[in-house]
């Protein structure tokens, strides 16, 4: 039991300590797969990046290839710098927060604050009951703390841990059946099939359907029961809790995550919310130290790309 407690930490460090890495950054090579625009300047829904509150993910960071992807499809994406208000507000299509912060860090270590105040929250959850669209990000401990007023809000519980890497699949039901992964619709003859699958997994792919989507690492949460579950983990999952982020040993609680989701979807008002518990699965980064590139370019993250493509069309109602 001891060897296996010893082994457990070995590898929750090996994957924590990547994660906090900061030679991490965007990856210079990435080119979408999508090459067909589905909107056009007509009628380009207007994306808001949040970089007020200072998220670990932004426009010109580390979210550059997710911008680069909705892009690709006629998204306009703009930086969003200013505190959440109905006047601020106002000109968004769909908000995107991706790991808020409260604070420029330095370290991890607690306190941890709510980025949002209380009047913010109010204004994004109004504009989203009013029609507005939300898609929101919190990745590992300690990013669900900090954000956990506004998924509150909307039902949403996290856990404030850390899971390993994760495979979603349609044949074993933990890709949750909804038209973001039954009904890829256009997107779907934008793409062509990377070189990279083998002939087998060329044929496991049906027209308008998403297969398989992975994710790597974050957090875990339960989902209000009117959401729908998109990515729901399965046996075995567990999320490790430590009190101070990255810092791990053989007594830091392990917690069981199975049947608790990494993506989910939920019309509220008129509008619609999108809530994910990774950020790496829709962007491409590279670790300079190592030159491995980790996300939409990763083997088996081939449908990643068209599943981001896919939250953003029911998010801006085209699908």
């Amino acid at each position: 039991m001891r060897f296996f407690k010893v082994s457990f930490v070995g590898i929750i460090l090996i994957i924590l300590f990547s994660c906090s890495e900061s030679s991490q950054q965007a990856d210079p090579n990435f080119t979408p797969q999508n090459t067909r625009k589905t909107f056009s300047n007509k009628n380009s829904p207007v994306v808001f990046i949040d970089e007020a509150h200072n998220n670990f993910l932004t426009v010109n960071g580390r979210y550059r290839p997710f911008v680069q992807v909705l892009e690709s499809d006629g998204y306009t994406v703009r930086p969003n710098k200013s505190r959440f208000s109905s006047g601020s507000l106002h000109s968004a299509d769909i908000l995107v927060i991706a790991n808020a912060l409260d604070k420029n860090r330095k370290d991890w270590s607690p306190p941890f604050t709510d980025a949002l105040t209380n009047e913010e929250v109010s204004s994004v959850t109004e504009w989203v009951l009013e029609g507005g669209s939300l898609f929101l990000v919190a990745d590992h401990t300690p990013f669900p703390k900090i954000i956990e007023n506004l998924a509150g809000k909307f039902g949403f519980e996290f856990s404030n841990g850390h899971v390993g890497n994760a495979v979603f699949r349609a044949n074993d039901k933990t890709l949750g059946k909804h038209t973001i992964t039954s009904r890829a619709g256009q997107a779907e003859q934008n793409f062509y099939l990377p070189t990279a699958l083998t002939e087998m997994t060329k044929s496991t792919i049906k027209p308008n359907r998403i297969e398989q989507v992975v994710t790597f690492g974050g957090s875990a949460f339960k989902a209000p029961p009117e959401a729908t579950s998109l990515l729901t983990l399965g046996e075995g999952a567990f999320s490790i809790v430590p009190d101070v982020p990255f810092q791990v040993n053989a007594d830091t609680p392990r917690l069981p995550m199975h049947g608790w989701s990494q993506g989910a979807v939920l019309e509220v008002g008129k509008g619609r919310v999108a809530v994910f518990a990774e950020g790496m699965m829709f962007s491409s980064q590279l670790d300079a130290k190592t030159g491995k590139t980790l996300g939409l370019a990763s083997k088996g993250a081939e449908q990643n790309e068209i599943f981001l493509l896919n939250v953003m069309g029911w998010l801006a109602g085209a699908i």
